[in-house]
């Protein structure tokens, strides 16, 4: 038998009504970009820096001691709510000159 207020309480804390922290509301990840070592270092640290949370899948082996060519790339993807503002301030890191 399950608690008797389980249904009110699944009601009360869905994702949807949850207003605390800084956690996304949306189970939806989209790819933003497919990149090679060692820019999905810096991208993940870029995208992390404002905040934004970020998923890395590599298709590594690990039978091999280096990964290259298609078992070398890594796909990052983002919260579907937070896509334009990742893409945005990925767009603005590379059009910004090094100094």
């Amino acid at each position: 038998m399950l608690y008797p207020d389980y249904q009110r309480l699944a009601r009360m804390y869905r994702k949807e009504n949850y207003s605390g922290g800084s956690k996304s509301t949306s189970d939806a990840w989209v790819t933003i970009e497919k990149v090679y070592p060692p820019q999905d270092m810096v991208i993940n640290s870029l995208l992390k820096s404002y905040g934004i949370p970020v998923k890395i899948e590599r298709r590594e082996i690990s039978q091999f001691p280096v990964s290259f060519g298609p078992l070398a790339e890594v796909k990052i993807s983002v919260p579907a709510d937070r896509v334009e503002e990742a893409r945005a301030l990925l767009q603005k890191a590379v059009e910004e000159p090094d100094v």
